[in-house]
């Protein structure tokens, strides 16, 4: 009776090179691809920076109102997103990859608006105040949301994609510039029936007495 053979002898290897090979050249573009889109979100995310920065920069000079301010810092910051359409997702040559949207300007811890998600972390810190009731750390400034939609849409072979959430890759960008007060403001401050009341009359317990002539004294600028 004839014996069946188990071992089966490979005469041939030429074929395993091609599957290391296959792999390798897998793993080496993946690698390529998520330093690349990591690299790029990084530039994009330097550039979102200044954006905000401009926007809070010019909100914070004085103008003739509040109002002003604001409209003055919404037009900075569309003339300077409408010149990155592949970060902010404008115009006819804009990009999916990247979006810079949710823009927020003046005081993002306040309730009646601004940003949520700082209000929320700054719970405790808005009783910070002085014996006048005005907030020893105003929030003042802009925020934007950068949306990186190019990391988020990554799909790695054999892994999947980098995040089941696409919005895991959202993260506000904020800048902190305090306002100068406004022209309307300076004007309402030093009228006759709030000069008194708001000004001289809420000047903190230290100001009493003006002290010896040769002592230092720290007093606050209202900025008009």
């Amino acid at each position: 009776m004839k014996k069946i053979n188990n071992k089966i002898n490979l005469n041939n290897q030429s074929g395993f090179i091609i599957a290391d090979f296959l792999f390798s050249f897998v793993l080496v573009i993946s690698c390529g691809i998520i330093i690349f889109a990591l690299t790029f979100s990084l530039a994009t995310v330097e550039i979102s920076q200044y954006i905000v920065w401009s926007t809070a920069r010019n909100y914070s000079a004085g103008n003739t109102s509040e109002a002003d301010a604001k409209t003055q810092a919404t037009l900075k910051f569309n003339n300077l997103a409408d010149q990155f359409p592949l970060l902010t997702a404008r115009g006819a040559t804009s990009s999916p990859w990247f979006v810079l949207n949710g823009l927020a300007i003046g005081d993002l811890a306040n309730t009646s608006g601004g940003d949520n998600d700082l209000r929320t972390k700054l719970a405790s810190d808005r009783d910070n105040k002085d014996q006048a009731g005005e907030y020893r750390q105003p929030w003042t400034g802009a925020k934007a949301d950068l949306q990186l939609k190019l990391l988020s849409g990554i799909k790695v072979p054999f892994l999947g994609p980098i995040a089941a959430d696409k919005t895991a890759f959202t993260f506000p960008v904020r800048a902190f510039i305090i306002r100068h007060p406004s022209q309307a403001e300076c004007y309402d401050f030093y009228s006759g029936a709030k000069r008194f009341s708001q000004g001289i009359q809420k000047l903190e317990s230290q100001m009493n007495s003006l002290g010896s002539s040769g002592s230092y004294v720290v007093m606050e600028d209202n900025g008009c």
